[in-house]
């Protein structure tokens, strides 16, 4: 049996922006990754209280007092690491234990890839 399949790693993947959560769905899932993405307050905190996520990813669209909500919230069911993709000069949250640079996929995907694998 293939234990590639069971391997796989999911990301709860959070947006404010639905297009810029389709591209990083796209570009995680081509990693190998399963992504579940949401979009929006409601869908984030619903989707946190339900997923098995191994990685959680905040994208820099999500403002900061809405981050730290959902970071909350995930960690009242998941101890799973979290990134927070940041604009340039912006700090991560002390609660987020990976910040990196949004507008660097492969430093995303390295970053991704150096945690889950």
């Amino acid at each position: 049996m293939n234990s590639a399949a069971t391997d796989t790693k999911t990301i709860l993947c959070v947006s404010w922006v639905a297009y810029l959560a389709a591209t990083r769905k796209q570009l995680l899932t081509s990693r190998g990754y399963t992504v579940e993405s949401a979009v929006g307050m409601n869908e984030a905190l619903a989707q946190c209280g339900r997923s098995s996520a191994h990685l959680l990813l905040l994208g820099q669209s999500v403002p900061r007092e809405e981050k730290r909500k959902i970071v909350q919230t995930f960690r009242r069911y998941s101890n799973a690491p979290i990134i927070s993709l940041l604009n340039v000069n912006q700090d991560k949250l002390p609660e987020v234990e990976y910040g990196i640079e949004a507008l660097d996929p492969e430093l995303l995907v390295r970053t991704v890839d150096s945690i889950l694998k």
